[in-house]
């Protein structure tokens, strides 16, 4: 009897101390570990640095109401159960009003630096307030982030593991569970950095992004309203060019692309790069690499610079029944065209002819399912505009 009390005793001292460290892991999220100020723009000079806006459809030079400083951070968050540091860009109005907060997550970067400046060099960290020597280098920056900060809001930009400071991690591509957990620490530590800086902000925090960032500004609200209630408060949502619907197409991709001979570079490197850090990264143990591509596969690195060919049909294999099954559920961890009901506004912007992230089956098919359990989702349409244009 005394030995099974003994049993008992040392089982619910070693159960506490995990729930401890577990509660310990969760305890280390979104604290501000340092801040760098970085410089200064006039909002006279916002216009300059973007010498695209001749590009685009409309008049955005009138947008810029005040000087913007940017500041540069390092903050805590969990990476495969791991405490990590992230960095992030904070660019603060000289406005004496109280603050709107919005989080921007940028799209689709490459993990590798490209020559003209783009790739991970392009993460906002690394912004250094200074006109561009590379075309399109830092473009949402200098876009979504000049503009909104310029315009009165306080706006904080993400970099997500794999980039800058944690630039030895793999970026987990796509996996929307793990991104929205770390754009909420990115939130959490803005707040403290405004709460150390003497910043007053209101309680109202708005989110967008775009192409991948697109999503995970979805996944960040589906994450603030279900886990964050009552400590944040979305007030709405603009996601641009995201891809919500994804277990539809990977069944579709997955079926087809083992019988294409032909060249489809395009999109090749997004799909097939999603693939491999859905696969790793998703919860459940990873379908073996070997039994989904022809060529060796060890990294995201392996997938993206030592990629033979461009020819899906000499890169994928196909996949067994059981596999796709287990990766279609790996996908759907990740979905967010179903199955929750969005509390604050959601206003989803996508053009007709996106060749990368589509348009058909994906964001009306999104729409259609969260407002019929009750959400508040809008269409803002781009007729033949494509991925890139809008």
């Amino acid at each position: 009897m005394k030995s099974t009390n003994r049993l008992f005793l040392l089982i619910c001292i070693s159960l506490s101390f995990l729930s401890l460290g577990q509660d310990n892991n969760q305890s280390q999220r979104g604290k501000l570990i340092s801040e760098q100020f970085i410089g200064s723009i006039p909002f006279s000079e916002i216009n300059n640095n973007l010498p695209e806006a001749k590009e685009l459809e409309g008049d955005i030079s009138e947008i810029p109401k005040y000087d913007i400083d940017f500041y540069r951070i390092v903050y805590t968050s969990i990476f495969m159960d791991k405490t990590i540091q992230l960095s992030g860009l904070i660019i603060v109005p000289k406005s004496k009003e109280r603050l709107d907060l919005i989080q921007y997550h940028h799209g689709t970067m490459l993990p590798y630096p490209l020559p003209n400046g783009e790739g991970s060099l392009d993460v906002p960290s690394l912004y250094d307030c200074k006109p561009n020597k590379d075309y399109k280098a830092q473009y949402e920056t200098r876009l979504f982030g000049n503009y909104l900060a310029s315009y009165g809001y306080l706006v904080s930009m993400p970099d997500y593991v794999g980039y800058a400071v944690s630039d030895q991690f793999e970026h987990p591509y796509s996996v929307n569970n793990i991104l929205a957990n770390q754009s909420v620490d990115m939130i959490l530590a803005t707040k403290e950095f405004c709460n150390k800086m003497n910043i007053p902000l209101n309680d109202k925090i708005f989110l967008s992004g775009w192409s991948e960032g697109g999503a995970v500004s979805v996944a960040t609200q589906k994450l603030i309203e279900s886990k964050y209630v009552g400590e944040l408060y979305v007030t709405a949502n603009a996601p641009l060019a995201g891809f919500y619907n994804t277990p539809y197409y990977v069944r579709k991709i997955m079926k087809k692309f083992p019988t294409i001979n032909k060249d489809v570079d395009g999109a090749l490197d997004v799909l097939i790069w999603a693939l491999y850090a859905v696969n790793t990264y998703s919860q459940g143990l990873p379908i073996p690499n070997n039994e989904i591509f022809k060529y060796s596969v060890k990294n995201q690195l392996d997938v993206l610079k030592n990629r033979p060919n461009s020819i899906p049909a000499k890169l994928f294999k196909k996949l067994k029944k059981s596999n796709l099954q287990k990766l279609i559920a790996k996908y759907e961890q990740h979905a967010l065209a179903k199955n929750w009901q969005p509390i604050a506004p959601i206003y989803f912007h996508h053009g007709t002819d996106d060749d990368i992230v589509y348009y058909d089956n994906n964001v009306e098919y999104a729409i259609r399912n969260l407002n019929k359990l009750g959400g508040r989702c809008e269409l803002r349409k781009y007729e033949k505009h494509d991925h890139y244009t809008l």
